[in-house]
């Protein structure tokens, strides 16, 4: 009977030492995120939050800042093999495609506080096939920095349509010269649909259709609000050289104080402060399109589980931590200088700021490009061709209908990207 008892014991105690080294092993994850701060204070805020966690919980993270140039591979490789990260941070253009290709954990939304949590255009980015594959995380926007300085001297007020800021900017022209009214991207900036999606949307035109059959965007309102923006540089309001920019480049014209106005991203407020702190500039919503409607572009970063992660509930306690409230706040305001997607981090003094507040107003109407696997495909087939624009408008080669042959160009290769959407 001893001897029963002993083998029994033993069997039980090997059983609870096996059983510890399971759970052992699922309390520690592994976190890939990007260079979302400068690599001395990022490291330093994630340690500390890191060491938070694994007080609260018991959980270890194990945090890797992976390049944007490399993530994407990065990503790809990891689903595909099986092997890599528990929680990634992915872009929001990029969710729909992971997700497609079964690498991504079907999230329920209540587990996060729910889809009204969180910025609408942020919580629809996560989203593919109706079902949410992801968390956002936080936010980017673009609203209309002005020099509050150049408008004084040209007596002009902020322009509250697209047709009042062409009447700004002539009068800033007459006061400051050719060029100078404003600066935007030209064909050397990866991100140039950011630019013209917002002009899209707000001449009342749409990317592709509802059902995502069929490119929308070679339209009569495409066309007009491609047209509007081409002119910028056509007419003298922004400087020839615009049309070869990046969007660094446009940002540098209006923070060195050289230009007047710039759409230009919350995390540029950082950059004034410390490449020209005596910069005398304010922000305002996008202007109204024809159709009286604002439009604003919504980017930023999701937080997702991969499929082959052996510790999904130990990721889901990692990201609720991310997403809390203070945590955000500090991440956002006190270190990305992004947005936070979570519409209560918005109550923070931090986000009150004139300067902020009109980039919680835009998100909160922000349009998310649409949820697809194949929209990199897409995203590229209009940029090519948007590029292909301001080439052939320096090089004297447009013409009249140059703008309809390029989007009608664009046109026929997303349709035929479409075709292959699952």
């Amino acid at each position: 009977m001893k001897r029963l008892i002993s083998v029994v014991a033993t069997a039980a105690l090997l059983l609870g030492l096996m059983t510890s080294m399971t759970f052992g092993q699922a309390r520690q994850i592994t976190f890939w995120l990007m260079p979302n701060a400068p690599d001395d204070v990022h490291v330093a805020w994630l340690d500390e939050a890191a060491a938070r966690f694994k007080a609260e919980t018991g959980i270890t993270v194990d945090y890797e800042i992976i390049g944007w140039g490399d993530a994407w591979t990065r990503l790809v490789t990891a689903i595909t093999s099986g092997e890599g990260a528990d929680v990634v941070q992915v872009g929001t253009t990029w969710n729909p495609q992971l997700a497609a290709m079964q690498g991504l954990v079907k999230i329920d939304p209540a587990e996060f506080g729910g889809a009204d949590a969180f910025m609408p255009a942020n919580f629809e980015s996560t989203t593919y096939k109706g079902a949410s594959y992801g968390v956002p995380w936080f936010a980017e926007t673009r609203c209309l920095f002005y020099n509050v300085d150049h408008f004084a001297e040209a007596g002009v007020r902020p322009p509250n349509t697209y047709d009042e800021l062409v009447e700004v900017g002539q009068q800033l022209v007459k006061a400051r010269g050719a060029g100078t009214a404003i600066a935007i991207a030209g064909n050397q900036a990866w991100d140039l649909l950011h630019n013209w999606a917002i002009l899209l949307w707000a001449w009342g035109g749409d990317l592709v259709s509802s059902d995502f059959k069929k490119a929308t965007f070679n339209g009569p309102e495409g066309i007009e609000a491609m047209t509007w923006y081409v002119d910028l540089v056509r007419n003298g309001l922004a400087s020839k050289a615009c049309a070869e920019y990046t969007q660094p480049d446009c940002d540098a014209a209006f923070i060195n104080g050289n230009v007047s106005m710039a759409f230009m991203g919350p995390w540029n407020i950082a950059d004034i402060l410390h490449d020209n702190p005596s910069l005398n500039y304010a922000v305002v919503e996008p202007p109204m399109g024809p159709t009286g409607r604002r439009a604003a572009f919504s980017g930023g970063s999701n937080l997702a589980i991969l499929a082959a992660s052996r510790a999904k509930d130990e990721a889901k306690q990692w990201i609720k931590f991310l997403i809390d409230k203070e945590n955000l706040v500090s991440y956002t305001s006190g270190l990305t200088n992004m947005l936070p997607s979570l519409v209560e981090a918005f109550e923070d003094p931090a986000f009150a700021t004139p300067q902020f507040a009109p980039f919680k107003a835009a998100l909160e109407y922000a349009t998310a490009y649409p949820p697809l696997g194949v929209w990199g495909t897409i995203e590229n087939d209009i940029t090519v061709e948007f590029k292909a624009i301001f080439t052939d408008y320096v090089t004297g080669q447009l013409g009249p209908d140059g703008i309809k042959k390029h989007l009608d160009t664009a046109a026929e290769r997303v349709n035929a990207a479409l075709a292959m959407e699952r």
